[in-house]
């Protein structure tokens, strides 16, 4: 399926006027005219077999300045309090990266910051889709111990950052499995899954942290296919969504997004920060939560 899925886009991207490449050799969707992008959509996307979507949206009008830095309040909370945990061990190399951390944290822009927070929460919906759609399918033996993130390394470039980012994510998964968890069968349990072997260590617990570590990382669109392919599919929505263009691609992408079909929007709750009693016992920031997310 992966290899056939990278000769469709590549038929694709083939056809198209050469002219139309940035100074990378890249198609980048903003270069595109709503036609293409329909044939995009109906060559390569819904192409057998189809490529599944997992979108996540936020409304800058719905997520204010002030409720926003709220949450990261909270955050650099959690995160202070690690460094704290970690000083009082003695792991000194821990706590300064974790000072590093927080401090970066807090310096990112309102934007910057609610990127993180929505590509977070996009691979925590990602993942669990993922592997609810390759059960319903039948593909799960094969497919799940193959999985793999990646992402535009436009987003963050600096090694340090990457290190901070995938605290971060750490941090959502953390949450996000209590809300949404992620799908496994009892039989797996009974029977074995390479799957849940891959991600289970000699105790018995779920690690995750080889997936999101070292399976989940950032590279260039131009060496990957399927960066590219997700830099398109954004290009269709957020023209659909913002200037009400791409009717036709958009209709249909409509068949591939993932669960019940519909775009997840983000709103942050709003709520009383000096109120606000910090947990100091869960927090996947501390030194006994470090290392299963």
């Amino acid at each position: 399926m992966y290899s056939q899925k990278q000769l469709q886009f590549r038929r694709w991207e083939n056809a198209l006027p050469r002219s139309l490449k940035d100074d990378r050799g890249e198609f980048k969707g903003a270069a595109l005219s709503d036609t293409q992008l329909a044939d995009f959509a109906r060559t390569v996307v819904r192409a057998p077999y189809l490529v599944r979507i997992t979108s996540v949206a936020i409304r800058t009008t719905e997520n204010p300045v002030t409720v926003v830095n709220k949450h990261r309040a909270v955050i650099l909370k959690g995160i202070r309090d690690g460094t704290r945990g970690y000083s009082e061990l003695g792991r000194v190399g821990l706590a300064r990266t974790y000072d590093e951390f927080g401090n970066w944290l807090q310096n990112l822009s309102y934007s910057q910051f609610v990127k993180i927070l929505l590509l977070g929460e996009c691979v925590s919906r990602a993942m669990v889709n993922s592997v609810g759609h390759s059960i319903s399918g039948g593909y799960d033996q094969d497919e799940l111990p193959r999985m793999r993130f990646l992402i535009d390394r436009d987003f963050i470039k600096q090694p340090r950052h990457d290190v901070f980012w995938h605290e971060v994510l750490r941090n959502q998964l953390y949450w996000h499995s209590m809300r949404d968890p992620i799908p496994m069968l009892k039989e797996w349990e009974k029977k074995g899954h390479p799957f849940l072997e891959m991600y289970t260590r000699d105790d018995g617990a779920r690690d995750w942290n080889k997936l999101f570590w070292k399976n989940c990382t950032f590279a260039f669109s131009h060496e990957h296919f399927e960066i590219r392919i997700a830099d398109i599919v954004g290009t269709i929505m957020y023209r659909f969504l913002n200037n009400h263009g791409c009717t036709d691609a958009y209709d249909l992408l409509r068949p591939c997004f993932a669960r019940d079909g519909s775009i997840s929007q983000v709103v942050l709750n709003d709520f009383d920060l000096e109120r606000c009693q910090y947990d100091h016992i869960p927090n996947p920031w501390g030194a006994a939560q470090t290392g299963s997310p």
